[in-house]
């Protein structure tokens, strides 16, 4: 018999408030966002609520009834627009593939809920115009979901930049490298959907450097690009070769409006390179430089009021209770990983939520979605036309 001397049940009524949750989408993005969610308790304690894990909407009935199973979900749903009528969800999460990124988060909207969209948030400037104008019709928080705002070496690197200890900024220069599609003779994982357009590395790579360009330097005002698609076909697992639409790499030349430079580079056939994403930002007074596959480190040279032996790139491990979201996580020297990004990102949503605080500036709102959008469809327009493209915001 096991004795439970000593044991002590918990009592007393729960004083903090549950936030219904529903997701679109059960894969890669589904299973990240569905680990913030269920972390947000454990890492921000106590939370402003406490996230319930409603339902989980997909397509395929059978792996979405698995991974409702598997995730913790109450139940799942087959079709979205059914997800958007169950009132115990406050919160829809649209982590579904980009094609279905602007019709459900209009939708959830539109019924009153509080939408977090993944990124890309929109596949062009019209669709985001549309959904920043339902955004705003609705009263609702909304966000776009570029994590690496919440990256702490990235939110140092904001605050520094804030403090104006970078002095004027000169010069944004970043590249996100990945391999996914380097070898021309790999099979498609599956055949493309004929309704849904494909995504190649300026939106699914790209404008995250976008938006990071916008975080930490400002606005662009213009842009001169180059596009490529390296392999016009590529192979089915039967054999077929199909044409193919999305862009292997891109190049693009920023001007903003504080008189800064910037350079982008994103591709999907850097052999080798698995998520290799970096920028450096440079000013009248000092750099910043930051590495994703070392994110718990921000390279800093201040090189005005140093002493002349330590000028120079210092690295900086931001994993200091002083640092940004730190005091959360572990103690000092402990490092994190890709996934605490977006337990950091959801909480903030979930706290603009329950709160009442606003999203922006440190949270990416869909405003800043739409402005991404923008900026990605002016480089496309230069890489056609070869041309320098104004970048105009209509909303």
């Amino acid at each position: 018999m096991v004795s439970r001397l000593g044991f002590t049940p918990i009592s007393g009524e729960d004083t903090i408030p549950e936030i219904g949750v529903g997701v679109l989408g059960y894969g890669f993005m589904g299973r990240v966002h569905t680990n913030a969610y269920r972390k947000i308790p454990s890492t921000f304690w106590p939370p402003v609520a406490r996230p319930k894990l409603v339902a989980v909407c997909g397509r395929n009935a059978e792996l979405v009834a698995t991974a409702a199973r598997r995730y913790g979900y109450g139940g799942f749903y087959l079709d979205w627009r059914a997800m958007l009528d169950d009132d115990r969800i406050q919160i829809v999460n649209n982590c579904g593939p980009h094609s279905l990124h602007t019709e459900p988060s209009i939708a959830a909207l539109e019924a009153g809920k509080h939408v977090l969209c993944e990124k890309p948030m929109a596949l062009n400037a019209s669709d985001g115009a549309r959904m920043l104008l339902a955004a705003r019709k609705s009263g609702g928080k909304h966000m776009c979901g570029f994590n690496y705002r919440f990256v702490p070496a990235v939110r140092l690197a904001r605050e520094v930049i804030e403090r104006g200890l970078l002095g004027t900024i000169y010069h944004f220069r970043g590249h996100y490298l990945q391999e996914s599609a380097h070898d021309p003779e790999r099979p498609l994982a599956k055949a493309p959907d004929p309704a849904a357009p494909w995504v190649g590395s300026l939106l699914n790579l790209g404008s995250h450097l976008v938006d990071m360009a916008r975080f930490l330097v400002g606005e662009p005002v213009s842009a001169s690009a180059l596009v490529s698609t390296f392999e016009p076909t590529r192979s089915l697992a039967s054999g077929e070769r199909i044409a193919v639409e999305a862009d292997d790499a891109f190049l693009a030349l920023l001007q903003f409006d504080n008189g800064s430079i910037g350079v982008l580079e994103a591709s999907r056939v850097a052999t080798g390179r698995k998520n290799r994403q970096y920028w450096e930002v440079n000013g009248s007074k000092g750099s910043l430089c930051f590495d994703l596959e070392r994110l718990n480190e921000l390279q800093a040279c201040l090189e005005f009021g140093a002493a002349e032996s330590l000028t120079g790139f210092q690295n900086v491990l931001v994993t200091e209770a002083q640092h940004p979201y730190l005091k959360f996580w572990w103690p000092r020297g402990h490092i994190l990983g890709w996934e605490h990004a977006h337990v950091n990102e959801i909480y903030h949503f979930v706290e603009a939520v329950v709160g009442q605080k606003d999203v922006g500036p440190y949270g990416a709102t869909f405003e800043d979605g739409y402005r991404a959008a923008v900026v990605c469809d002016a480089i496309v327009e230069s890489a056609r036309s070869g041309r320098r493209i104004p970048i105009q915001y209509e909303m």
